[in-house]
């Protein structure tokens, strides 16, 4: 199989994610928050990105890459609904880390939306091994 830019591409969005997910699982073991929330958004942005890529998608704001993922993937039912709802969590939570001072995150509500960001970057990821598959 030969390898194009953009298959290099979605593969490396891929490996962010994943890369994502084990951070995200040290700094929930080690009482890490603020960072934690901010790498949850990170792996489902991520996988996100990867998603779009093979429609042939690139945006820099990520306003954009979240809508054109909703609209893309879950309007036409390709990814279930939970994708969309953890994916704008998570943003919340990023958004809420950035601008908010003193805000208290809730370890439990982190440790739920990281099994649903892990189930989403699953879900994404299997998606486009067959997508890829497809393409050889």
């Amino acid at each position: 199989m030969i390898e194009t830019p953009e298959r290099e591409l979605v593969k490396y969005r891929i490996c962010q994610a994943r890369e994502a997910l084990e951070d995200i699982q040290l700094l929930l073991d080690h009482n890490r928050y603020r960072a934690a929330a901010n790498r949850l958004y990170y792996a489902a942005f991520y996988a996100a990105l990867a998603a779009l890529l093979i429609k042939g998608y690139q945006f820099s704001k990520h306003s954009a890459v979240i809508a054109f993922f909703d609209r893309e993937y879950i309007k036409t039912q390709i990814f279930p609904r939970e994708y969309s709802k953890c994916l704008h969590k998570a943003f919340q939570e990023r958004q809420d880390n950035d601008y908010m001072p003193f805000i208290d995150f809730d370890p439990l509500e982190l440790t739920l939306l990281f099994h649903e960001v892990k189930a989403m970057v699953h879900g994404v990821e299997t998606y486009l091994k067959d997508f890829l598959q497809d393409q050889s």
